[in-house]
C-alpha cells in the first residue's frame, strides 16, 4: 500500500500535466500578443481621448477666435453702414458674413437701443433670436463681448461687439499727420468715440462637436489601424520569440516523461538563450545524475540483498548465541550448586580430618607408653633369666616374685586390651599392633596361668630351671620383638597422624579453594545473566536490522523503478 502510495503521488504531477496539455492553450505568443495589443490599445484609447480633448479645446479656441474675428470685423465694417443708414448695405453685409464665416447660425446688426437693423439667420434656427445686449454692459476698450446663450434649444456661442466712429477735431483735420506742434496728434484727446450699435454673431455648439465627434472617430480608426497593423507586426515576432521557450518547454514535457534525451538550441544573446543555456546544463546534469543514480541504486540493491543475508544470517546467529548462553548460565548455576556442596562436603572432612588428628595424636602417646611397658618388660624378662640361675636357692622368694609377676601380668592384660582397643580404633593401620596386643594379652593371661600355677610347680622349678631358663630366653626374645613392633606401630601412627595433618591442610585448601571457586562460579552467573540479557538485546537488535534491511531492500526496488522511468 505505501509503494502504492507512493507511486500514486509521483505520477500525479504527470497527470496533471497531461490533464492541463489536453485542454485548451493559450500560448505565450497569444498572450505576448494580448499584452501588446491590450498596451497598445490602452495607448491609443489614451491617445484618442487625449486627441480628443486637445482638439475640443483647440476647436473651442479656434471658434471663439473666428467669432471675435468675425464679429469685429463686421462691426468695423458695419460701422459706415450704420453711419451712413445704410439698410441694404448692412443686409447685404449680414448675408455674406453668414455665408462666408463657418460655423455662423446668425449675424445681427443692431442700433445703439439694440434694434435689429440687419440680420442673416441660417436655415432651421426658426423665430428664435438672442436677446439683446445692452451696450452698457459692454466694454468700450475691448469692444468685445463673449457668453453662451440657449437660442431656440441650442446653445450657441453669442459673441458681441460695439460698432463705434470716433469722431476728429478741427486740428486733426488741418493736421492729419500731426507734423505741426500744437495741431493734429496733439489734439487727438479733444476727439470722442461714438457708439452706433452692435454686432451680434451666433455659433451653434452643435456643429462644433459634430466636428470634434468625426475628428475623434477619425482618430478612433486610426488608432484601430495603427492597433491591428501592430497586431499583425507583433505576432510573427512573438512567434520568433517564444519559439525557444516552446522548445524549452517541450522538452521540459519530455524530461517530465521520463525522457531525458532532449537537445534544446542554445543560439541568441538574450534572457531565453541564457535559459536554454541553463537548461541544457540542467538536462546534462540530469543525465549524469540519473548515470550515477542508476550505478548507485545498483550498488545499493546489491548491498542491501547482502546487508538482509546478513542480517538475516547475524539474527540467526544471535538466536543460537542467546540460547547458548541459557544452556551455558543453566550450567554455571549447577556448577554453582556443585560448588557449595563441595564446599559443605570440604567442611565435613575437615572435621573428620581434625578428629583423626587428634586420634592420631592419641594413639601415639599410647604407642609410646605401650613400647616403655615392652621396654619394662624386657627389662624383667632379662631379670628372671638372670635369677633362674639361682631359683633354686632363693626359692623363698618366690611367693614375693610371683607376686610381682601376677601384677606384671595383670598391668600387661590391661595394656594389651588398651592397645588392641587402640588398633580397632586406627583400622588396617593399627592390625599390626592388635596382633601385637592379642599377644601381649595372650602372655599376661600364660602369667597369670602360671603365676597362679607357681604353688604347684614349686616343686618342679628345681627340675624345670633349664626349661624355664630356656622358656626366660625365648620370653626376652618375643619382648624385644614385640617392643620393635610397637616402636614401628608407634612410627606408622605417627605418620598417620602426619598423613592426617596433612590431610587437614589439603581439605582447608580445598574448602578455600572450593569457596573462591564459588564466588568466581557466581561472578560468571552474575555475568551470564548479563550476558544472556545482552544477548536478547542482540537478538532483538538483529531482528530490527534485519526489518531495516528488508525496508532498505523495498526502497531500493522503489529507487530502481523509478529510476527505470527515465531514459537517457
Amino acid at each position: 500500500m505505501q509503494t502504492e502510495a507512493s507511486t500514486s503521488g509521483r505520477d500525479a504531477p504527470r497527470r496533471r500535466l497531461e490533464a492541463g496539455a489536453g485542454k485548451a492553450r493559450f500560448g505565450l505568443s497569444l498572450k505576448i500578443v494580448a499584452i501588446a495589443g491590450v498596451s497598445t490599445a490602452l495607448v491609443a484609447i489614451i491617445l484618442a481621448l487625449s486627441f480628443g480633448h486637445e482638439v475640443e479645446k483647440l476647436l473651442e479656441q479656434e471658434l471663439t477666435s473666428r467669432g471675435r474675428l468675425a464679429t469685429l470685423t463686421v462691426a468695423n465694417t458695419s460701422a459706415n453702414f450704420i453711419f451712413a443708414q445704410d439698410v441694404t448695405g448692412l443686409e447685404a453685409l449680414t448675408a455674406a458674413t453668414l455665408a462666408d464665416v463657418p460655423g455662423a447660425a446668425y449675424v445681427i446688426v443692431r442700433d445703439e437701443r439694440g434694434r435689429a437693423l440687419a440680420e442673416a439667420v441660417k436655415e432651421g434656427l426658426g423665430p428664435a433670436r438672442p436677446t439683446p445686449t445692452r451696450v452698457e454692459e459692454l466694454d468700450l476698450g475691448s469692444r468685445l463681448l463673449e457668453r453662451t446663450l440657449d437660442v431656440g434649444g441650442k446653445e450657441m456661442l453669442h459673441v458681441v461687439a460695439l460698432v463705434t466712429f470716433k469722431s476728429k477735431s478741427d486740428a486733426q483735420y488741418l493736421d492729419p499727420l500731426g507734423l505741426e506742434e500744437g495741431l493734429g496728434a496733439g489734439a487727438a484727446g479733444d476727439s470722442g468715440v461714438k457708439v452706433l450699435g452692435s454686432v451680434e454673431l451666433g455659433f451653434a455648439y452643435a456643429d462644433l462637436r459634430s466636428q470634434i465627434a468625426t475628428a475623434t472617430r477619425r482618430s478612433g480608426g486610426l488608432a484601430l489601424v495603427v492597433l491591428i497593423g501592430c497586431l499583425v507586426a507583433i505576432f510573427p515576432i512573438a512567434r520568433f520569440t517564444t519559439r525557444p521557450l516552446s522548445d524549452l518547454s517541450r522538452a521540459a514535457l519530455g524530461i517530465a516523461q521520463g525522457d531525458l534525451r532532449q537537445d534544446v538550441a542554445r543560439n541568441g544573446r538574450d534572457e531565453v538563450a541564457d535559459l536554454a543555456r541553463s537548461f541544457g546544463r540542467m538536462v546534462e546534469g540530469l543525465q549524469a545524475m540519473l548515470r550515477e543514480l542508476k550505478e548507485a541504486s545498483a550498488v545499493l540493491a546489491q548491498e542491501s540483498d547482502a546487508m538482509l543475508g546478513a542480517a538475516t544470517r547475524q539474527a540467526a546467529m544471535a538466536a543460537q548465541q542467546s540460547a547458548a548462553v541459557a544452556e551455558m548460565n543453566a550450567s554455571t548455576q549447577e556448577i554453582a550448586q556443585t560448588s557449595t556442596a563441595a564446599i559443605e562436603q570440604a567442611d565435613r572432612v575437615i572435621a573428620v580430618t581434625q578428629t583423626a588428628e587428634e586420634s592420631s595424636r592419641a594413639g601415639e602417646g599410647i604407642v609410646e607408653e605401650a613400647v616403655g611397658s615392652t621396654n619394662q618388660v624386657e627389662q624383667h624378662v632379662s631379670g628372671i633369666a638372670d635369677r633362674l640361675g639361682a631359683l633354686s636357692t632363693r626359692v623363698g622368694e618366690i611367693g614375693d616374685i610371683i607376686g610381682k609377676v601376677k601384677d606384671l601380668a595383670l598391668r600387661s592384660n590391661v595394656l594389651a586390651l588398651n592397645a588392641a582397643i587402640q588398633a580397632a580404633r586406627t583400622g588396617e593401620t593399627g592390625a599390626s599392633f592388635s596382633v601385637i596386643a592379642r599377644e601381649m594379652r595372650t602372655l599376661a593371661e600364660q602369667s597369670s596361668a602360671t603365676a597362679g600355677e607357681v604353688p604347684k610347680l614349686l616343686g618342679e622349678i628345681a627340675e624345670a630351671s633349664e626349661s624355664a631358663s630356656a622358656a626366660t630366653q625365648q620370653g626376652s626374645d618375643k619382648a624385644r620383638s614385640t617392643a620393635a613392633l610397637a616402636r614401628r606401630a608407634g612410627e606408622t601412627i605417627g605418620n598417620l597422624a602426619n598423613v592426617c595433618r596433612e590431610s587437614a591442610g589439603a581439605a582447608r585448601q580445598i574448602a578455600e579453594s572450593s569457596r573462591q571457586q564459588a564466588g568466581g562460579v557466581n561472578e560468571i552467573v552474575g555475568a551470564l545473566a548479563q550476558l544472556a540479557q545482552a544477548a536478547e538485546g542482540n537478538v532483538a537488535g538483529s531482528e530490527e536490522t534485519r526489518r531495516a534491511a528488508e525496508r532498505l531492500k523495498a526502497v531500493s526496488g522503489r529507487l530502481t523503478d523509478l529510476v527505470q522511468r527515465y531514459r537517457n
